[in-house]
């Protein structure tokens, strides 16, 4: 903390500012210039702290336990706590005055469990609380302080064995209770057993009395089933008899008309393999009068043929065949030296070859030279 200069507190701080020992400005959040030697300010801290405490005593019952919580203060004069305690240090004297909160609040925990009974300190913690910042409202408000709120976290009884006793009492109520419900429990399901039994037993009786019902029912269908389903049967027997016989009747008629269109159709079949055995007849005798007829025309086309081959002269044939040698010769084209003999030669050629032509005329042209 400086010593002098300007000095700036905050929010949260009271500062006292005193020159030559006496007070010169306080408050909170204020500034104001230090001068060295002459000037001594002090900064209390104004927000809130916590303190923790834990105090065991007897009750009236003379029985051990422990109450333990926690409390919260802050300053609220910093005048009164300036002048009872020391905040050159404002750390120190945070301290200083926890151990004394603390100290003055196990104290009158002490005084009030003493005179109070087990249940009232276990059941009875706002009483406690209530009493306890009455007692300590004086003591703070004399040091310039303000108890916000004190809470009281646990109570634990110091013997095992009288907790346990303690709790015996509840237990056995619980169990008591826990049994007797389940006792009623088990009554009351053994009531709606036998009443689900006894409504079993009636539905079961209504359903087999339902059940013989649809049987004989049943027997009585089956049977008006049975008596209908014979009487269609002779009936559609007498009408598949009376269909047969009509089927058979016709089937005969069918059959004689069968037989006859066979016969019939034999007859016809005779007739016609006879005509056809005449036709084949017929053309067989016409083809070997034809095939007479062809060797007696080949027959006298090769006896001509011989006649004419007989006749015919040689000098003829010669002359004959002589355009072919020509033809073959190129006999237009032969240089023989004398123009009469070449004339002669083509003429004689033009003749041959006007003779032996399929329509020219065969007699030799009158023309000659």
């Amino acid at each position: 903390m400086k010593k002098f200069g300007y000095v700036i507190a905050r929010p949260s701080e009271f500062i006292i500012h005193q020159r030559f020992g006496k007070i010169r400005r306080q408050g909170r959040g204020i500034s104001f210039f230090c001068l060295p030697v002459v000037d001594r300010y002090y900064r209390i801290p104004s927000t809130t702290h916590a303190l923790g405490f834990a105090a065991d005593q007897i009750t009236a019952e003379n029985q051990g336990v422990e109450v333990s919580g926690f409390a919260i203060w802050k300053i609220s004069d910093p005048a009164k706590a300036s002048v009872n305690f020391d905040f050159v240090e404002p750390s120190n004297s945070l301290q200083t005055i926890t151990t004394h909160l603390k100290d003055v609040v196990e104290s009158a925990i002490r005084h009030q469990v003493a005179n109070m009974t087990m249940e009232d300190v276990l059941r009875k913690r706002g009483t406690i609380i209530l009493r306890l910042k009455g007692e300590l409202a004086y003591i703070a408000d004399q040091w310039g302080l303000t108890i916000e709120t004190i809470e009281i976290k646990n109570v634990q009884i110091m013997s095992e064995q009288l907790f346990e006793n303690m709790q015996a009492k509840f237990r056995d109520q619980v169990r008591l209770l826990s049994e007797t419900s389940a006792l009623e429990r088990e009554q009351q399901i053994a009531q709606e057993r036998y009443a689900q039994k006894e409504q079993l037993a009636l539905k079961e009786q209504e359903f087999k009395r339902r059940e013989g019902e649809r049987k004989r029912e049943l027997e009585m269908i089956n049977a008006r089933v049975s008596a209908e389903l014979e009487r269609l049967r002779v009936t559609e027997q007498n009408k598949v008899n009376t269909h047969q016989l009509a089927a058979e009747a016709e089937l005969g008629v069918m059959r004689e008309a069968n037989r006859e269109k066979e016969l019939r159709a034999e007859e016809r079949l005779s007739l016609t393999e006879r005509d056809m055995q005449e036709a084949r007849f017929a053309v067989e005798s016409g083809r070997r009068r034809h095939e007479e007829a062809l060797d007696e025309i080949r027959n006298v086309m090769e006896r001509r043929r011989l006649q004419t081959a007989n006749l015919v002269d040689p000098v003829l044939a010669l002359i004959e065949r002589l355009p072919q040698t020509v033809g073959s010769l190129s006999a237009n084209q032969l240089n023989i030296g004398d123009n009469t003999l070449l004339l002669l030669s083509r003429r004689l050629t033009s003749w041959l070859t006007e003779r032996n032509s399929p329509s020219g005329d065969p007699h030799v042209p009158t023309n000659r030279t």
